[in-house]
């Protein structure tokens, strides 16, 4: 068990908080259609879903449709989508519809921001009655050393974006990432001033700052502030010119690399629940300090899919234990 499960002084001390709805982003289960998942897990004891729509993803090296793909549903499917929320009792958080916003082939720029566009309607279209529209989550694209040459065609694209989705009542959330060119706190908070528009925020992941060891004191209280969607996975990292711990590595899990702060190299994996490092009720305590009150969605990495016999709906309820006792274990309501 974790070890902070563990903790009852923690959980005596832990101030209460106001409602964080136990959330799941279902980047986590590609292969799964909606008219299974959202029955299951809100079964399980989900109650605030965020739905992944993208094309597919590349995962162990294979191409994989996603079975979220909207361009697949007709006014039907998204009839019974809102039906199927209402029902169970869901919130519909936001809506995964990453597509590289950064990118110097203008064919390929056009395709994903006209699908963008669309993605926005999507969000409008499946707003629930008595919620505010899902915000549509997207990364950036790029790499970091892309920010300086293209963070002007960043702005320059993204703001008719967010233009059109404040026309429709949605707000573009743009997802910090390792590798990418929106990567470091620094660089989110400039594009959320530059852009300048309250439809524009992010979707902080706090996974992305903790695999370069970026502790979370250093990202929670800046970040949390500045975003309209949140989510987590567990997760470990090591520095490169450091041996290999024993056991560290997790088989079957994908590997990344990337550079630290201080400039040192890491390799990092993003995990399942309580196979990692991360402090979840510690996270939560500085979430509720920062003053979020949205939901906290869980996302396990393309790197978990990767693993031979990878179940996703069985994950799905070792996921909702794991993070209902560090609810728990942080004193934070979860109604």
């Amino acid at each position: 068990m974790e070890r902070w499960a563990l903790d009852s002084v923690a959980a005596r001390a832990a101030p209460e908080g106001e409602g964080v709805k136990i959330g799941y982003n279902t980047w986590s289960m590609a292969t799964v259609p909606y008219a299974t998942f959202i029955p299951e897990l809100a079964k399980i004891g989900f109650r605030s879903l965020a739905i992944s729509v993208v094309p597919g993803y590349p995962i162990a090296g294979q191409w994989v449709e996603n079975a979220g793909d909207f361009t697949k549903w007709d006014t039907a499917d998204k009839g019974h989508i809102r039906s199927l929320m209402v029902t169970h009792g869901l919130e519909l958080a936001s809506i995964v519809g990453n597509q590289p916003i950064i990118g110097d082939d203008p064919d390929r720029a056009a395709a994903a921001l006209t699908r963008l566009r669309a993605t926005v309607d999507l969000c409008a279209d499946l707003t629930l009655p008595h919620e505010a529209p899902p915000a549509l989550n997207c990364g950036s694209g790029g790499s970091p050393s892309q920010f300086e040459t293209h963070r002007q065609q960043l702005v320059d694209r993204l703001g008719p974006l967010v233009d059109h989705a404040a026309s429709r009542g949605v707000t573009i959330c743009i997802e910090p990432h390792v590798g990418a060119a929106i990567d470091t706190p620094d660089r989110s908070e400039w594009l959320v001033r530059t852009i300048n528009n309250p439809h524009l925020a992010l979707d902080f992941d706090v996974s992305h700052f903790e695999v370069v060891n970026l502790p979370l004191e250093a990202t929670v209280p800046r970040l949390a502030p500045l975003s309209k969607s949140v989510e987590i996975k567990d997760q470990h990292m090591r520095y490169l010119d450091a041996p290999e711990p024993v056991s560290w590595r997790v088989e079957g899990n994908g590997v990344g690399q990337a550079v630290a702060p201080d400039g040192r190299p890491v390799e990092f994996q993003f995990l399942l629940a309580g196979e990692g490092t991360f402090d979840l009720p510690r996270y939560l305590r500085l979430l509720n300090t920062a003053g979020w009150r949205g939901a906290v969605g869980f996302e396990a990495s393309v790197q978990c899919q990767a693993r031979p016999g990878y179940d996703a709906l069985a994950w799905a309820k070792r996921i909702f234990d794991w993070m209902d006792r560090g609810w728990a274990v942080a004193g934070i309501s979860r109604d």
